[in-house]
Protein backbone atom coordinates (compact mmCIF):
# COMPACT_ATOMS: atom_id res chain seq x y z
CA UNK A 1 0.00 0.00 0.00
CA UNK A 2 2.30 2.81 0.61
CA UNK A 3 4.73 1.28 -2.20
CA UNK A 4 1.16 2.89 -3.92
CA UNK A 5 0.88 5.84 -2.18
CA UNK A 6 4.77 6.44 -2.93
CA UNK A 7 4.79 5.90 -6.67
CA UNK A 8 1.24 7.70 -7.24
CA UNK A 9 2.77 10.92 -4.93
CA UNK A 10 6.20 10.14 -7.21
CA UNK A 11 3.93 10.80 -10.36
CA UNK A 12 2.24 13.51 -9.36
CA UNK A 13 5.47 15.52 -8.82
CA UNK A 14 5.11 15.71 -4.98
CA UNK A 15 7.96 14.47 -4.52
CA UNK A 16 9.96 15.23 -7.16
CA UNK A 17 9.39 18.98 -7.05
CA UNK A 18 11.90 20.80 -7.44
CA UNK A 19 12.50 25.02 -6.65
CA UNK A 20 11.54 26.72 -10.17
CA UNK A 21 14.40 29.18 -9.59
CA UNK A 22 16.93 28.28 -7.23
CA UNK A 23 18.77 31.42 -5.56
CA UNK A 24 22.24 29.57 -5.99
CA UNK A 25 21.55 30.48 -9.56
CA UNK A 26 21.65 34.20 -9.14
CA UNK A 27 25.07 35.57 -8.75
CA UNK A 28 25.50 38.93 -6.81
CA UNK A 29 27.28 40.08 -10.27
CA UNK A 30 23.84 38.64 -11.90
CA UNK A 31 22.15 41.18 -9.10
CA UNK A 32 24.28 44.26 -9.71
CA UNK A 33 23.52 43.70 -13.22
CA UNK A 34 19.70 44.16 -13.02
CA UNK A 35 19.90 46.95 -10.30
CA UNK A 36 22.25 48.92 -12.90
CA UNK A 37 19.84 48.10 -15.70
CA UNK A 38 16.70 49.46 -13.70
CA UNK A 39 18.68 52.60 -12.58
CA UNK A 40 19.29 53.71 -16.58
CA UNK A 41 15.41 53.75 -16.85
CA UNK A 42 14.38 57.17 -17.92
CA UNK A 43 11.38 57.06 -15.84
CA UNK A 44 13.37 56.60 -12.71
CA UNK A 45 15.87 58.98 -13.62
CA UNK A 46 13.68 61.49 -13.54
CA UNK A 47 11.74 60.49 -10.99
CA UNK A 48 15.27 60.50 -8.72
CA UNK A 49 15.75 64.37 -9.61
CA UNK A 50 11.91 65.32 -8.39
CA UNK A 51 12.12 63.32 -5.29
CA UNK A 52 14.05 63.44 -2.08
CA UNK A 53 15.78 60.46 -1.88
CA UNK A 54 15.20 56.97 -3.87
CA UNK A 55 16.45 53.20 -2.64
CA UNK A 56 17.20 50.64 -5.19
CA UNK A 57 17.00 46.71 -3.34
CA UNK A 58 17.70 43.35 -4.81
CA UNK A 59 15.13 40.52 -4.05
CA UNK A 60 15.16 36.68 -4.92
CA UNK A 61 15.07 35.10 -8.53
CA UNK A 62 11.20 34.67 -9.42
CA UNK A 63 9.91 32.42 -12.17
CA UNK A 64 7.07 34.37 -14.51
CA UNK A 65 6.43 32.88 -17.73
CA UNK A 66 9.39 30.27 -18.99
CA UNK A 67 12.39 32.39 -17.33
CA UNK A 68 13.91 33.34 -13.74
CA UNK A 69 14.14 37.13 -13.22
CA UNK A 70 16.17 38.55 -10.98
CA UNK A 71 14.08 41.31 -9.05
CA UNK A 72 14.67 44.48 -8.06
CA UNK A 73 12.92 46.93 -5.46
CA UNK A 74 12.73 50.61 -5.61
CA UNK A 75 11.83 52.19 -2.68
CA UNK A 76 10.82 56.02 -2.09
CA UNK A 77 12.01 57.66 0.61
CA UNK A 78 8.94 59.98 2.13
CA UNK A 79 8.91 62.72 4.22
CA UNK A 80 9.44 61.09 7.56
CA UNK A 81 12.34 59.03 6.42
CA UNK A 82 10.29 55.81 5.96
CA UNK A 83 10.61 53.56 2.91
CA UNK A 84 7.62 53.18 0.59
CA UNK A 85 7.75 50.39 -1.79
CA UNK A 86 6.94 52.32 -5.54
CA UNK A 87 7.95 49.28 -7.82
CA UNK A 88 9.38 45.96 -8.43
CA UNK A 89 10.98 45.26 -11.22
CA UNK A 90 12.00 41.97 -12.90
CA UNK A 91 15.21 41.68 -14.93
CA UNK A 92 16.00 38.37 -17.52
CA UNK A 93 18.70 39.37 -19.90
CA UNK A 94 17.63 42.62 -21.47
CA UNK A 95 14.42 42.02 -20.66
CA UNK A 96 12.71 44.01 -17.56
CA UNK A 97 8.81 43.73 -16.69
CA UNK A 98 7.15 45.66 -14.27
CA UNK A 99 4.84 44.37 -11.42
CA UNK A 100 1.63 46.15 -11.74
CA UNK A 101 1.12 46.74 -8.10
CA UNK A 102 -3.03 46.45 -7.93
CA UNK A 103 -3.18 42.57 -9.15
CA UNK A 104 0.53 41.02 -8.34
CA UNK A 105 1.24 40.42 -12.38
CA UNK A 106 4.20 41.43 -14.09
CA UNK A 107 3.44 43.29 -17.01
CA UNK A 108 6.16 44.55 -19.87
CA UNK A 109 8.05 47.18 -19.73
CA UNK A 110 6.04 48.47 -22.95
CA UNK A 111 2.42 48.61 -21.51
CA UNK A 112 4.14 49.71 -17.60
CA UNK A 113 5.01 52.98 -20.00
CA UNK A 114 1.78 52.86 -21.79
CA UNK A 115 -0.02 53.08 -18.61
CA UNK A 116 2.17 56.15 -17.56
CA UNK A 117 1.78 58.22 -20.60
CA UNK A 118 -1.64 58.26 -19.50
CA UNK A 119 -1.21 59.73 -16.18
CA UNK A 120 -0.48 57.51 -14.28
CA UNK A 121 2.43 58.48 -12.49
CA UNK A 122 5.01 56.05 -12.82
Amino acid sequence: MWRLILVLLMLSGAVCATPECKPSESSQNDLLRATEIVQRLPELAGWTHSRNSIVFDTGSREKVGRWCYDTVYVYGVNPNHDLDLRYVFAVHTRTILVEDMPSAEFISLKRWRASNAHGNEP
